[in-house]
């Protein structure tokens, strides 16, 4: 069990470092439509894996 929470935890902390990456490279200048498209779906969909993690987590609170 508590290995299963570490990866978790681990994972949500990996998305949240690319979200913070990829906002940066939207902070930038020399972008391309195709980037700044690319980049905007990747944090949408880091954002969704974020909220998988924490109903898992929440789900094994729940079980402990």
């Amino acid at each position: 069990m508590n290995q299963e929470i570490k990866r978790l935890n681990e994972a949500k902390l990996q998305w949240i470092n690319d979200i913070k990456m990829y906002q940066d490279f939207l902070k930038g200048k020399s972008q391309t439509y195709e980037g700044k498209y690319g980049a905007s779906e990747y944090i949408a969909m880091a954002k969704n894996r974020i909220s998988d993690i924490n109903q898992k987590l929440k789900a094994i609170n729940k079980e402990s």
